[in-house]
């Protein structure tokens, strides 16, 4: 009777509980897939977009698209830690008609926001440019900067609402488009007068007609309420604040050593070290590829299972990634002459100091990208902001100091050691509400 207890009867294939195991896995795998193959669409496409700019462009005008592209990334990336945890959470605790409103009162106070922020943001432009105190080019690029964030937060918002419903195989569709409008528009920028902002411009008409199929798509599958309260996005702040401001902070290390450089070198530096991190890119297929339909798998196995579980399958699956992320490195290093000879067209200084330095942020990456979700799932954006928020200040000091003592590859020193504080301090966040966790079940 004691082996029997112990080891529970074997599932029937053809039992009902069996085939709804089997097709909940099958879901999750198509899901899974999905996401791989979008991120991996993404990422080609970002690469190629890259290649194509070093390759036809000045390191000018590529240093130019690097830094505009990166703000408009920030800016999106705030609009998705603002809104995606609070709406997650909301979503899995409330009824089709309660979801319809949600969706529907964010798209409106969105929209509304845009709206007053665009053109605003064009009026002054427009008096700068008059009153001579923007060249052409500066001023272009300006428009250029507002018109593609703009387009960006639209196809943004429509993504992170499909994947918290988790409907990945709409989004690849929509990405795929996004992809092909995009790769497609970038080499005829290359033969106009400003490459830079006719990139910008060609990301921003990719980016609309990404977000149309995304808001067809998600009309469809469950239509949001139009009458949905634009005060939704206050009622976010409380948790979407904290959020957005690790966000924040978090690219402040990750892509302000841009910015940095720019200052106390010149923008063709930026291009260095932009091409340098390129050829690290195909990572972040293994990494992020997933990263969209993690913050909602990684709350729904806390809910069921508990912070120990959830911090054991993390730490597997970003273990898993590392290692194929490795053998990538290996290949890179293996190849650097023939890559930066045939496919950069390009050489720079401190070329190899540069690629070492971005494999061991990129490997360090690929596990925080995955321990992050336990204490975002636990909601601790106010721990996660200040851990954030102290690695960043690591991170632009040491660039800072760095790059005037040691030139370029001072940047991504700095991004170094910014991930490795940050990194500590998720895993200390995790451990931490493993311990609560526990303590908790022992005093019931």
């Amino acid at each position: 009777m004691a082996e029997q207890r112990l080891n529970p009867p074997a599932l029937d294939p053809n039992s009902h509980s069996a085939i709804q195991t089997k097709s909940r896995r099958g879901v999750f795998v198509r899901m899974f897939s999905s996401a791989i193959i979008t991120q991996t669409i993404l990422s080609a496409t970002n690469f190629g977009v890259g290649l194509i700019l070093i390759r036809r462009t000045s390191d000018l005008q590529y240093g130019y698209y690097i830094l505009v592209s990166n703000a408009t990334l920030l800016i999106a990336g705030l609009q998705e830690a603002f809104i995606q945890p609070p709406m997650v959470i909301r979503m899995t605790r409330s009824d089709r008609p309660e979801r319809a409103r949600l969706i529907g009162g964010l798209y409106r106070g969105q929209r509304q926001m845009l709206m007053v922020l665009g053109v605003a943001s064009i009026a002054v432009l427009a008096v700068l440019w008059l009153a001579g105190w923007l060249d052409n080019q500066a001023g272009l690029l300006g428009l250029a900067s507002v018109v593609v964030t703009v387009a960006v937060l639209y196809r943004t918002f429509f993504r992170m609402v499909l994947l918290a419903y988790r409907r990945s195989q709409d989004v690849l569709k929509a990405d795929l488009c996004y992809a092909l409008m995009l790769i497609s528009g970038v080499p005829l920028a290359t033969i106009s007068p400003a490459p830079a902002a006719t990139a910008l411009f060609a990301l921003g008409l990719a980016a609309v007609g990404g977000g149309t199929l995304l808001f067809k798509s998600l009309w469809r599958h469950e239509a949001w309420n139009n009458q949905g309260p634009p005060s939704m996005l206050r009622e976010m702040a409380p948790l979407g604040g904290w959020a957005a401001a690790g966000s924040a902070t978090h690219w402040a290390f990750s892509q302000g050593y841009n910015y940095v450089v720019a200052g106390a070198l010149d923008v063709t530096a930026v291009a260095a070290i932009a091409a340098t991190r390129l050829l690290m890119m195909p990572v972040n297929l293994l990494s992020s590829g997933i990263t969209s339909l993690m913050m909602p798998t990684a709350s729904g196995w806390l809910h069921a299972h508990g912070p120990a579980t959830v911090l054991r399958r993390l730490t597997l699956i970003a273990s898993g990634l590392a290692s194929l992320a490795l053998c990538y490195f290996a290949a890179v290093w293996w190849a650097r002459d023939l890559l930066f000879a045939h496919v950069l067209h390009k050489q720079f200084a401190q070329r190899d100091m540069l690629l070492a330095i971005w494999s061991a942020v990129f490997l360090i990456m690929v596990f925080r990208d995955q321990l992050l979700y336990l204490p975002g799932s636990c909601g601790l954006y106010r721990s996660l902001a200040a851990v954030t928020g102290t690695s960043a200040i690591v991170s632009l000091a040491i660039g800072y100091v760095a790059i005037r003592y040691v030139g370029i590859v001072g940047g991504p020193l700095g991004v170094l050691a910014g991930e490795l504080s940050n990194v500590s301090g998720i895993i200390y966040l995790s451990l931490r509400q493993v311990r609560r966790s526990r303590a908790e079940i022992q005093h019931k």
